[in-house]
């Protein structure tokens, strides 16, 4: 458990310090990375707090105890094979889980809730971690539910623990680095609605995707999938026609 705690702790400030004092202070790499599309005003952000810290770390710290605890521990082996597809299987239900809990977030019933983590248009990383305490523990319980039903693995639980802080941290804060292959997300931030996904799989199952202008970086797992099915169904159609 501790293990599980300091992996998503260290990553997710020590990637966000990357993205925000390292690679954004480069004017060229800057510039270079850059996926935002439509320009919005500048925003101050608010500075870190050791209350603010402590704070998320004693809810990052209930987390992993509720995961651990309750989650089912499963041993798969050293396929490659078998455990790549059991964390694509994971991408794939975590991305599902949580559209379907950010959507919600933004219906009229629950919108306050979710009002906090819209205070800024324009992005920063740390922006991932803005939100009010009840929007935390259902996006926590929203990730939780794919660990609950496919088990996990200590390793491949790390594993996401980095991957998942580098893509949200990512995905906050208007560049391309890691797997972020579009404006995908600052297109939320900016039009409030449309794109409640990890990436535009669902929200195109859904009709709620509003197209991003870019598509530099690596193409993550969810999004190689979309591309093909969307390839494989242009090529359909020239077919019949």
């Amino acid at each position: 458990m501790l293990l599980y705690w300091l992996v998503g702790s260290i990553s997710f400030y020590s990637i966000g310090i990357l993205i925000e004092k390292g690679i954004k202070s480069n004017d060229v790499l800057r510039d270079k990375l850059t996926a935002r599309v439509k320009t919005v005003k500048n925003q101050p952000f608010p500075s870190f707090t050791i209350q603010g810290i402590i704070t998320g770390e004693i809810k990052a710290f209930l987390s992993a105890l509720i995961i651990l605890y309750l989650a089912p521990e499963v041993h798969r082996g050293n396929s490659l094979l078998l455990n790549f597809g059991w964390f694509l299987m994971r991408i794939v239900a975590a991305d599902f889980c949580f559209y379907v809990a950010h959507r919600l977030l933004h219906t009229r019933l629950l919108q306050k809730i979710h009002l906090k983590h819209h205070e800024f248009r324009d992005s920063s990383s740390f922006v991932a971690g803005h939100k009010s305490l009840v929007e935390y523990v259902i996006v926590a319980i929203a990730d939780v539910l794919p660990i609950f039903i496919f088990g996990y693995d200590i390793t491949q639980l790390c594993a996401w623990s980095v991957i998942g802080n580098a893509y949200n941290l990512e995905g906050h804060s208007s560049l391309s680095i890691f797997f972020i292959p579009s404006d995908f997300h600052d297109l939320h931030h900016t039009c409030f609605n449309g794109n409640y996904g990890i990436q535009g799989l669902w929200d195109r199952v859904f009709n709620t995707l509003s197209p991003p202008h870019k598509k530099p970086g690596i193409m993550f797992p969810v999004s190689f999938i979309e591309d093909i099915t969307i390839k494989s169904s242009i090529s359909n159609d020239t077919e019949k026609t």
